[in-house]
């Protein structure tokens, strides 16, 4: 038998709010399991038949009346759909609309106006599909999609809030951002991105460690004063509505009220990540560069150590009869230190990995979730509905890598679901299943099941190839419809339910500030690396995904464009308008310096005349050619507004030049915020 699960988190006083805090928890706790065991639950038989649960079969590619709309098999299963509910799909969107479509899908960043005008001219029938291959090539594709699984992952460069005078940076994070960015351009076959993230430890790596970077998949989360269990609970949901789309954590106090998810099932993966530790020295990735900085850091690591231990030599007395003391008076030789690691630049990057206890801890289910109240044992294993018959426990040490290949199998009716609907919901702005990480009971249906499925045994069938699965869904004619509304098929369909045209859709905030610098020509294209704060002074032209995320105080600017919560998985970005963002667009430092830039640029302040100059701001930021009545509005607006600055005087001259408000005005305009 293995140890048993501990009981408590070492406070033995802990202070009255803390109580206070503790006591309001157990009164939720017995209210939420007093409600759940009230609400009437569907029969299992029923439970068991959704259609989520069920083995995905590849459906037939159904016959459709306009075969010459079918480009791919996406195609046949949505005009499957349009036709019986008699809605006739959208005409093919203009070449300038599919390149920008394609590049923000992508790459998150606009194509330049010499690509856009060479797409345009080439008369080559297959040109979209090259430039679909080109931009899965770039590595600007690993950063835009890497920033996805970067919310469902939730991840933050540091632990949020752990007490006073603790250091809550994660010094090295940015390897599991690096390594997810790296497994995107290389397309690693998903189930192996998995396993990876659960379980990389226990596989034959050789001696390149640099897969275990993978691993920051369970650590990089909240650390919750440091309370093992909600740690292990963050750690269950993250995997499971990452990867399943189920809310197992659910059934940390009670059976699940909706799907087949039991105590038993909750505490078995529990025992997983309790039977798991993170060790004091976290492994070195090999192989890495040792440069002339890495020399710089391990002097500077050298002196620091010695002052550590130097401190430690002379207060033995201190440690034995006042330890506390002593714990406080280590902590700024100790936090020092983490930082050289977490700031040096030539500092080696480590894994944040978990590896397996000694001995594999023997959980026991916790009576309403009380872990002072220890109920029977049971097993690590995985989710038994799922199992098919008996579900076997876990034998090899935790179960990590056990329950990584459960969830990455193949026969798992899930795991290629909740992928594939992930990779449409950023597509089109809105998924399969409108819930992406919940797949349960209580989830509405997809909107196109066949469609779905298809997609899931392809995905498989095509060896998990996520690259692959975006070439089989842009070369269809669907992704490649206009933006063009209908007022009849409006008043039918007003959510474009069954895609009869394409979504119009607004950049988040990392395409938005990347393709304000790209657009300037300021955008510092770097890949990898150690985290940067984005707007200090001077304001870093990084790509946003390169951001320190202080998931404990995280910049207005980030809430304010609807950056996914760093503290919990987030499937999907909400989406709001408010003054705020109107207020930083128009005076933000960061926008002025943009504006400045993008007018100073040679290309616009090389023009002999104003027209030439708006000429070029339009296809530096828009990508195409003003019209008439756009030129003569532009001309118009810088000349009414040089004749103001000059009336102004120097004392009362704006901080921005006429042209350089004029570009400021073209870049907060909706045509450089949204894309078709």
């Amino acid at each position: 038998m293995g140890p048993t699960i501990p009981t408590s988190t070492g406070n033995s006083r802990p202070p009255c709010c803390f109580v206070r805090y503790l006591m309001l928890a157990c009164v939720g706790a017995t209210l939420a399991w007093t409600t759940a065991w009230s609400i009437p639950r569907p029969s299992p038989e029923l439970v068991r038949q959704h259609w989520a649960f069920q083995a995905v079969q590849k459906p037939p590619v159904p016959k459709v009346k306009n075969q010459g709309w079918v480009q791919t098999p996406v195609d046949a299963f949505v005009l499957a759909q349009l036709e019986a509910a008699g809605l006739v799909p959208a005409a093919r969107a203009d070449d300038r609309t599919l390149i920008r479509r394609a590049y923000f899908d992508l790459l998150g960043l606009p194509p330049t106006p010499e690509e856009v005008a060479a797409y345009v001219a080439d008369p080559a029938a297959d040109k979209f599909a090259r430039l679909v291959d080109r931009l899965l090539d770039s590595p600007h594709y690993g950063e835009r999609w890497g920033r996805y699984w970067l919310d469902v992952a939730r991840y933050a460069n540091e632990r949020g809030y752990v007490g006073v005078g603790v250091d809550r940076v994660y010094p090295f994070a940015y390897t599991f951002r690096d390594w997810v960015i790296g497994a995107f351009n290389a397309d690693l076959p998903y189930d192996q991105f998995i396993v990876q993230q659960l379980a990389a430890d226990q596989l034959p790596l050789g001696s390149d460690t640099r897969p275990l970077a993978a691993m920051g998949f369970l650590t990089v989360g909240r650390r919750f004063i440091n309370n093992i269990h909600d740690i292990i609970d963050d750690r269950i949901d993250v995997v499971c509505r990452g990867f399943l789309g189920l809310t197992v954590t659910c059934a940390r106090c009670h059976d699940h009220p909706y799907d087949p998810i039991t105590m038993q099932d909750y505490y078995g993966l529990y025992g997983v990540f309790a039977s798991s530790e993170e060790p004091e020295e976290l492994p070195i990735l090999e192989p890495f560069e040792r440069s002339p900085k890495y020399a710089d850091f391990e002097k500077e690591l050298r002196r620091l150590t010695e002052e550590k231990e130097k401190f430690e030599r002379e207060n033995q007395q201190m440690k034995k009869e006042r330890p506390r003391e002593y714990q406080e008076k280590i902590k700024p030789y100790q936090n020092r230190i983490r930082q050289l690691h977490a700031r040096h630049p030539g500092a080696p990057p480590r894994g944040m990995v978990l590896r397996d206890r000694p001995m594999p801890v023997e959980p026991r289910i916790f009576v309403r979730g009380n872990p002072g109240n220890p109920g029977p044992p049971t097993p690590r294993r995985f989710l038994a509905f799922l199992c098919g018959d008996a579900p076997q426990p876990f034998r090899k040490g935790s179960g990590r890598l056990e329950l990584a290949q459960a969830i990455a199998s193949a026969a798992n009716p899930l795991t290629a679901r909740v992928w594939v609907n992930r990779v449409w919901l950023h597509h089109f702005g809105k998924a399969l299943v409108r819930t992406p990480s919940d797949f349960g009971t209580r989830a509405d249906p997809p909107t196109h099941p066949q469609l779905l499925d298809f997609l899931a045994a392809w995905f498989v069938e095509n060896g998990w190839s996520t690259k692959k699965l975006h070439r089989l869904i842009m070369l269809s004619s669907t992704y490649r419809q206009a933006c063009e509304n209908d007022k009849d098929f409006s008043a039918q369909d007003a959510d474009n339910r069954w895609l009869w045209h394409m979504n119009r859709r607004r950049l988040d905030f990392e395409a938005m500030r990347d393709s304000l610098l790209a657009v300037a020509g300021i955008l510092d294209q770097r890949m990898g690396g150690q985290a940067e704060e984005l707007f200090g002074t001077p304001t870093s032209r990084r790509r946003t995904i390169y951001g320190f995320i202080d998931r404990q105080n995280l910049p207005g600017v980030y809430r304010t464009f609807d950056f996914a919560n760093p503290d919990i998985h987030s499937p999907q970005r909400h989406e709001t308008t408010t003054p705020q963002q109107a207020l930083f667009l128009l005076n933000s430092p960061f926008l002025i310096e943009v504006a400045q830039h993008l007018a100073r640029r040679p290309e616009v302040s090389s023009q002999p005349d104003p027209t030439g100059k708006i000429r070029m701001l339009y296809r530096l930021a828009y990508q195409r050619e003003p019209t008439d009545s756009e030129i003569a509005l532009g001309l118009r607006y810088v000349t009414s507004a040089q004749d103001r600055d000059a009336a102004a005087g120097a004392e009362n001259k704006p901080q921005l030049g006429p042209w350089e408000r004029y570009a400021q005005v073209l870049l907060i305009a909706n045509e450089f915020m949204f894309v078709d």
